[in-house]
């Protein structure tokens, strides 16, 4: 059995952009973190910022961003600040992503690397931010920036 190599996947991904669609990198934390998904060509293919999706198990997270990419293509627009909601009753907030996490967070180091193809920066990502088991999305009380501005690694 062989494994997949990176390269591998950054062709599949790029090839994939250069036909017009876009792909889901959905991954699997190590101990120290937890699964996350994100698009990658929403914004190439689509003119859309990308999606991130923190906190849910990667089958799940890479689903959310697959549905909504898929709304994207067929011409919905997600804004920060409102909310979206799924079919099944999940809810989810839509917040920007800050700069320092775009150009230097790990996050998105596959995207980036397909994306250096074309000579372009990692661009504008929404992230999808999930309610708790009583229904409260997470922010910093106290800090009215904190629910649009600051990246929020995964819902309590």
């Amino acid at each position: 059995m062989s494994s997949v190599q990176p390269s591998e996947i950054i062709d599949v991904f790029r090839a994939d952009i250069d036909a017009g669609d876009f792909n889901v990198a959905a991954l699997v934390a190590d101990d120290t973190g937890c699964d996350w998904a994100y698009s990658v060509g929403l914004d190439r293919c689509h003119g859309h910022p990308e999606l991130l999706i923190v906190g849910l198990d990667a089958p799940i997270a890479g689903a959310v961003i697959e549905v909504l990419g898929k709304e994207i293509a067929d011409g919905r627009r997600l804004t920060e600040g409102v909310p979206v909601r799924l079919l099944g009753g999940l809810e989810l907030q839509v917040r920007g992503v800050d700069e320092l996490w775009l150009e230097r967070g790990e996050w998105f180091d596959l995207g980036r690397e397909v994306m250096a193809h074309w000579g372009e920066r990692w661009p504008a990502t929404l992230q999808l931010v999930w309610a708790d088991a009583t229904g409260a999305f997470p922010q910093r009380p106290g800090d009215p920036h904190w629910t649009l501005r600051q990246p929020l690694l995964a819902s309590a």
